[in-house]
């Protein structure tokens, strides 16, 4: 069996190829099967409706409202579901990261091989902390692979943003991640005085999440009321602007305050995530691969960098 990386984590083993998140066009005739994570565009591509896909509803409401498609096939999954591909078994578990995510289990004659995709042990308001994951094999995120990133606890920092809300001396301007973080301030903060971006506010209308109303163009908000924005739009003048990012635990933004709420796993969770994997190889993929590789290695894992297209790596099976 082998597992590397081309544009998306690639498995073959037991006379199957499946692709995982892909996030830039590919030829869907060289995969018997295309698993997505969740609904991130670094992690699904429009180029997904050629191909026989495994997603959540949820997922599938992002890629339809976000790139007006869906795949050719597809088989809706949750947590906990086992899918029989005939000789191919798909394990789906939660993944605690945003709505709709999961994480899988690949089950072949030759072993099994996790797959995390993004993931968060600790959960959110809107969806619960990941599962544990167990296989032969671990694919797992790195984006935090850092021994600096440690998170405040979740409770602390959604305090933190509340009692920016509430101070009243200017409006507020929240940017961050509309899939994700969207959900999560539209049942944090009061709905009376919550506005929404229009395409975050698609997006949480899709999702059912009914907090907050849609900003009006040419509205204008009080002290004491909050705009949520995504990640490219600008605050209007006289807002206080905030920004969310896990990366604020090591750096701060400039013109802004930066809370690190973050829906990923932090570096304690990805090293917890490993040891409890009881994989016999680890590969790390996005983000701080190579550190979260060595640091797993100084904890006695045989863990490694996901090889590219083309290395012959083969996965050694015990």
């Amino acid at each position: 069996m082998r597992v590397y990386f081309d544009n998306g984590v690639v498995v073959e083993g037991g006379g199957f190829r499946v692709l995982v998140d892909p996030f830039k066009p590919f030829d869907e005739s060289k995969y018997d099967i295309v698993l997505v994570t969740h609904g991130h565009s670094d992690h699904v591509t429009r180029h997904i409706r050629r191909a026989r896909a495994v997603l959540t509803r949820e997922t599938l409401q992002v890629i339809a409202l976000r790139y007006g498609v869906r795949p050719r096939r597809y088989h809706v999954v949750r947590p906990g579901d086992r899918l029989d591909l005939g000789g191919l078994y798909i394990h789906v578990l939660n993944a605690g990261h945003v709505p709709g995510s999961v994480m899988y289990v690949i089950e072949t004659r030759e072993g099994t091989v996790g797959l995390t995709g993004d993931f968060n042990p600790a959960g959110s308001n809107v969806v619960e902390g990941a599962d544990v994951i167990e296989a032969d094999v671990l694919v797992m995120e790195a984006t935090y692979g850092s021994r600096h990133y440690v998170f405040p606890p979740r409770d602390e920092l959604y305090r933190q943003i509340a009692a920016l809300a509430e101070d009243g001396k200017a409006p507020v301007a929240i940017r961050a991640g509309p899939l994700g973080k969207g959900q999560e301030l539209a049942k944090l903060l009061p709905s009376r005085k919550l506005y929404l971006e229009p395409r975050v506010a698609a997006l949480n209308r899709a999702l059912g999440f009914h907090g907050g109303r849609e900003l009006v163009r040419g509205a204008s908000l009080n002290p004491g009321e909050v705009l949520v924005l995504s990640l490219a739009s600008r605050p209007p003048p006289g807002f206080l602007l905030v920004e969310l990012s896990g990366h604020y635990v090591v750096k701060k933004p400039a013109g802004a305050i930066g809370i690190p709420l973050s829906n990923h796993a932090d570096f304690p969770a990805l090293l917890e995530t490993a040891l409890r994997s009881r994989a016999k190889r680890i590969y790390t993929v996005y983000g701080r691969a190579e550190e979260l590789a060595k640091w797993l290695g100084r904890l006695g894992l045989r863990a490694s960098r996901i090889p590219p297209k083309g290395q012959t790596e083969l996965t050694q099976w015990f």
